[in-house]
């Protein structure tokens, strides 16, 4: 199995292990800030949504905004809480 699918069979586990209210809220405020024209990062989203049950359900809903060409990546830049000790965090906008 190549990384790629790896990574894809990861997400989607965690994505059928979340739940559904969590998923719809998160992938609503993606959606809004989207088309809002803003730059926003899941620390953005979380402000709005909260912690998901699995850190990495956070992957799961915006490589769905990916595929849905919802958002569009622009740059990287670090982390503002500190509980998250200085990670990379992706920044998105609308892709439309």
């Amino acid at each position: 199995m190549t990384g790629e699918e790896l990574r894809d069979r990861g997400i989607l586990a965690v994505d059928a292990n979340t739940p559904t209210d969590w998923k719809e809220q998160t992938d609503a405020i993606i959606s809004w800030l989207a088309s809002n024209k803003v730059e926003f990062t899941a620390e953005d989203v979380r402000a709005w949504v909260g912690d998901p049950p699995h850190p990495n359900a956070w992957g799961a809903r915006f490589a769905a905004a990916l595929r849905a060409k919802i958002i569009v990546p622009l740059y990287y830049r670090k982390a503002k809480r500190a509980s998250a000790h200085c990670r990379v965090l992706a920044v998105y906008r609308g892709a439309a």
